[in-house]
């Protein structure tokens, strides 16, 4: 059972991530997303360093890493969730900064462990934003990644300009729960 929690972890994490995980001879391949900005060679970086980042949070001996997510944008990785004290917060960003390819981490781990009626609330606004965004022609629900901490919505992806930006915020705003935006969208190189 030990082995299996974090092949479960990777095919969760991909499959609410957009992404798609099969596992082939204990590795995992992961699809890549058309509507993405980034090249397809930068898509597949990225998840192998969240998949990378998570394995050794899970691997770390004292790391309660089931309440942390991990989303890499361009190497530029952000570590959202909870942890139970400043040590293991700490600890979380020096193992991601330390994983080859990463080029900085930016955390938004908070100390403690979220409710059970938390992390459900937080569930249905992140299912409920990622709604929105796929079915809004303005912004592509496959670029921006979505989590929600403690009704927090944090926004990461790549848009084309400002106005797709201000448009993926507003959408989230509009969702009942949601008690600020963290906007960590990029706007394309053009």
């Amino acid at each position: 059972m030990l082995m299996l929690r974090p092949l479960l972890i990777l095919l969760m994490m991909f499959s609410l991530s957009g992404c798609f995980a099969a596992v082939v001879g204990g590795t995992a391949a992961v699809g890549t997303s058309v509507n993405d900005e980034r090249s397809i060679g930068t898509q597949l970086d990225d998840a192998s360093l969240t998949a990378k980042i998570d394995a050794r949070l899970i691997a770390e001996r004292d790391m309660p890493s089931r309440w942390v997510s991990v989303q890499v944008i361009h190497g530029a990785a952000t570590l959202t969730g909870h942890l139970p004290t400043q040590r293991h917060i700490e600890r979380a960003i020096f193992i991601t900064k330390s994983i080859r390819g990463v080029r900085s981490v930016h955390s938004e781990l908070l100390i403690g462990t979220p409710r059970i009626g938390s992390i459900m609330e937080d569930s249905w606004i992140t299912t409920q934003v990622k709604s929105k965004l796929f079915n809004d022609d303005q912004v592509s629900g496959y670029a921006i990644k979505v989590e929600t901490v403690n009704g927090k919505v944090y926004l990461q992806g790549i848009v084309n300009d400002f106005v797709q930006r201000e448009h993926a915020k507003k959408l989230a705003l509009s969702i009942q729960g949601v008690t600020a935006v963290i906007d960590l969208m990029q706007v394309a190189q053009k």
